[in-house]
């Protein structure tokens, strides 16, 4: 069963702004740098290209449960985890997930994925897209949050046929 991954308010906001913001960068250095100068600023533009790339092409566009595994879509390449080794599925808030720190990824520019840690819950890994609604699966040896937009089936759906606590 495939599960879409839409962007809320907030990363839209901020994706957009961001994007401006390199583009503006971008034209500036190029209108305002002397010709000894553009160097630097192609330098600059190239840095801002590979952050923004980086960050498009590892983002979540999308869940996929088959009777076997939980994927991950991204761009670049897809992450999957063994339905056998799900532990515990569970619909997490906003709130419960205050004074999370992001150790290593990205926090709303197209979505928010890496690595996070909450004292409630420890080490985390995220690909979400929306922080309204949040699934946390445990699994033996890892915490994964993923953000469909039909919550309340994937959570079904991903218990279902799994040897999943709850």
């Amino acid at each position: 069963m495939k599960y879409t991954a839409s962007l809320d308010k907030s990363t839209k906001i901020m994706t957009a702004g961001l994007t401006v913001l390199f583009v503006g960068i971008g034209v500036l250095e190029l209108s305002t740098f002397s010709e000894e100068a553009k160097i630097g600023a192609f330098v600059s533009i190239g840095i801002l290209l590979a952050v923004y790339g980086a960050a498009y092409v590892f983002r979540t566009t999308g869940y996929t449960l088959t009777g076997d595994e939980l994927t991950i879509h991204r761009p670049i390449s897809d992450v999957t985890y063994s339905r056998q080794t799900i532990d515990s599925v569970r619909i997490v808030t906003k709130e419960q997930l205050k004074f999370t720190i992001r150790t290593f990824g990205v926090g709303g520019f197209w979505g928010y994925y890496g690595k996070f840690y909450n004292s409630s819950f420890g080490k985390m890994t995220w690909y979400v897209t929306r922080r309204d609604q949040m699934v946390l699966i445990k699994t033996a040896d890892k915490i994964i949050l993923v953000s469909p937009d039909n919550i309340d089936s994937f959570t079904r759906d991903l218990e279902k046929d799994t040897h999943v606590l709850s």
